[in-house]
C-alpha cells in the first residue's frame, strides 16, 4: 500500500474524481493518508487519524513510502493551536500559512524534519493524546463567525462535524469526523441537567439519523456550525436559534470525553 502527505495548507478531498464534485472533508498540513486507488490525475485515499475516504488531485499530495509513514507514526504527534500561522520551510527557504489543527512529528523546539526538508512552526503547538478537556470551549470561541462549509475543517469554513472534531484535535483528542460516527464515542449522558461544559449534544432528523452536533457552554448555551459558528439557546428539546426565535435542531444524545 502507497502511503502520501499533505504538505499544502487545505487539500480539498471530493466524493468523486472530479474538480466539480462534492467536497467531503479536507485535508490539513501533515495529515498522512493511504492511497487506495489511482486514477489517472486522482488518488483514492483514507485519512490516517480519521480513516476518512476520498479523491485527492494527484499533484497536492507528496508521496512517501511505508517505512517513512511508519516512523513517523510511531513519533510524538502535535498539532498547530493557532487559527493561521506561520510554516517556514527552512531547507527551501519559502513560508506560507497553515490553519489550525495542522499536523507536525518528532518536534523538538518548534522544528522537524518531512520529507527531507527542515521545517519551523511559529507559533503554539499541542501534543496530542494528552487531552485537556478544560481547553475545549476556549477553542471553540475561537472559531465563532467562521463560515459553514460543508466538508469543510479548517478557520476558513468548516461543518458541524469539522467544527467538533477540530476543537477536540487542538485539545490533543482525535475523534471521528461526521456526527453520526462521533456519536459512537465517548460516555453516555442521559439527561441534559447532567451535561456539563464540553459535552458533545448530538442532534437527529425525523428518520432518527444523527445529523448535527455541537458543544455545550453552559446549562442553557451551545456553540455549533449552522450557516456559520455561531451560540444559540439549547433545551431538552433541542436547538432554539436565537435569530429565528424557533428550534432548529432535535436533541438526540449527549456524550462526554475525559
Amino acid at each position: 500500500m502507497d502511503y502520501g502527505v499533505c504538505l499544502l495548507s487545505v487539500v480539498p478531498v471530493r466524493s468523486v474524481p472530479d474538480d466539480k464534485s462534492e467536497l467531503v472533508t479536507q485535508l490539513l498540513f501533515g495529515e498522512w493518508v493511504h492511497i487506495l486507488e489511482k486514477r489517472e490525475k486522482w488518488l483514492f485515499v483514507q485519512n490516517y487519524l480519521d480513516s476518512y475516504q476520498g479523491w485527492v488531485s494527484e499533484g497536492q499530495i507528496t508521496l512517501q513510502d511505508s517505512e517513512t509513514f511508519t516512523n513517523l507514526q510511531n513519533q510524538p504527534h502535535w498539532v498547530s493551536g493557532d487559527l493561521v500561522q506561520i510554516l517556514e520551510n527552512k531547507s527551501r527557504n519559502y513560508s506560507f500559512l497553515i490553519t489550525a489543527g495542522s499536523s507536525f512529528y518528532n518536534c523538538n523546539d518548534n522544528e522537524f524534519e518531512l520529507c527531507g526538508d527542515t521545517w519551523r512552526y511559529h507559533g503554539e503547538m499541542i501534543r496530542i493524546n494528552r487531552f485537556d478537556s478544560a481547553g475545549i470551549l476556549q477553542n471553540a470561541l475561537l472559531f465563532l463567525h467562521t463560515p459553514y462549509l460543508w466538508g469543510g475543517k479548517s478557520a476558513l469554513g468548516m461543518d458541524c462535524s469539522g467544527f467538533t472534531q477540530l476543537v477536540f484535535k487542538m485539545a490533543g483528542r482525535q475523534i471521528h469526523r461526521d456526527a453520526s460516527q462521533q456519536a459512537t464515542q465517548g460516555e453516555m449522558i442521559n439527561l441534559v441537567h447532567e451535561a456539563l461544559p464540553g459535552d458533545l449534544l448530538f442532534f437527529d432528523n425525523e428518520e432518527g439519523d444523527i445529523i448535527h452536533v455541537g458543544i455545550l457552554i453552559d446549562d442553557q448555551h451551545i456553540i455549533h456550525a449552522h450557516q456559520k459558528v455561531r451560540i444559540d439557546k439549547v433545551d431538552h428539546h433541542g436547538i432554539f436559534n436565537v435569530d429565528t426565535r424557533k428550534y432548529s435542531h432535535q436533541l438526540r444524545l449527549i456524550k462526554r470525553h475525559s
